[in-house]
Formats: C-alpha cells, structure tokens, sequence
C-alpha cells in the first residue's frame, strides 16, 4: 500500500512537471540590426546599449521618425442619402510601407455631443504614395457636424510598431492631421 501511494506521489509530481510550459527569455535581431531580449514575463528591451541613455536614445530616435508622417487630410464632404460622407487621403511620408492603420473617426454636433464613430483602414501604402478612403456618417446631415476627430489608431503596422508593441497613442502620433476648410478636424 504504501509503494503504491509513493508511486503515485511520484507520478504525480512528474506529470506536474511536465506539463508546465517551458519559458525562457530570448533573443532576436530587428530589421536593423538591432538585438532585443524578448523577457519572459511579456517585456523588452534591447541588448547591447551601453547603458540606459543609450537604450533611451534609440527609442527616442525611432519615434522621431514616426512623428508627423503620416498626412491626413479631409478633401470632401458630401451628403449622402440619409446621412454624410467625408473622404479622406492619407499620404505616407515616411521611409517605410506602412503595412496596416485603422483610426477611429468621431462626428460631432455644434454643441460639444458626439454624434457616432466610424473606422476605416488604410493598408499596404508604400513610402510616398497616398490612399483615399471614405467615412459615412448615417442619420446626420452634413451641416449638422461641427468636428471629425481622428483617435484610436493603435491597431497598427507601420515601421517598428505592430501589434506585438505597446503601441498605445504611439501610431496616433505618427499622424499629422491637416486642417479642413468645412469644419474643425482634428485628433
């Protein structure tokens, strides 16, 4: 009795063991060379940086990059049956495809209320080119919009952020939102 409790303890520390997940921390290298130790425990950080100001000065660098290069621009506004439509051009001017962007877009009426959100998705816009997309807003009349805001955007692959980065505000950031005759647009 007691070699089959014994045994039994044994297998059960055993199969206890083997079916915890193996983790460890590893390495990979970026596009640019770049090492980065994927932790266990969900960070990163990059490997070989003399010290922290290094690391900081690289990040620094990346999203200096980023600021501002993506243009959005608002170039109509046209009712629609039973609501409005916004056409928008993003122009990407950054050294890099922007592979993937899905910002929100908020209507608002004059006194301060939103109105609905809309998203839409620019994709696979290589460095210089510029893709237009439209925004309708159902159950509103043109007039009645007094503001279009671009928020959200962190579902994004542009350049080093996807959706492995903790990205939050850092993809809205990279856009430059250009101001619109018709109405306040703005992010």
């Amino acid at each position: 009795m007691r070699r089959n409790v014994l045994l039994s303890l044994g297998l059960l520390a055993l199969a206890c063991a083997v079916s915890a997940p193996a983790r460890a921390d590893f390495e990979l290298v970026d596009k640019k060379g770049r090492r980065i130790l994927l932790k266990d425990n969900g960070t990163w950080r990059f490997v070989g940086a003399a010290n922290k100001a290094d690391e900081e000065a690289e990040d620094k660098k990346a999203e200096v990059k980023l600021d501002d290069m993506l243009e959005l621009e608002l170039t109509r506004r046209t009712e629609s049956p039973g609501g409005c439509t916004f056409e928008l051009k993003l122009a990407n001017k950054l050294p890099f495809e922007l592979r993937n962007l899905v910002p929100d877009f908020s209507a608002y009426r004059a006194n301060g209320l939103i109105h609905s959100t809309q998203l839409t998705s620019f994709a696979w816009v290589k460095p210089s080119e510029v893709r237009s997309r439209s925004v309708q807003f159902n159950g509103i009349a043109c007039w009645d919009i007094a503001r279009l805001q671009v928020h959200g955007a962190d579902r994004c692959e542009v350049g080093e952020l996807n959706k492995f980065t903790d990205a939050k505000g850092k993809c809205l950031a990279a856009i430059k939102v250009i101001p619109s005759e018709w109405l306040t647009f703005d992010k």
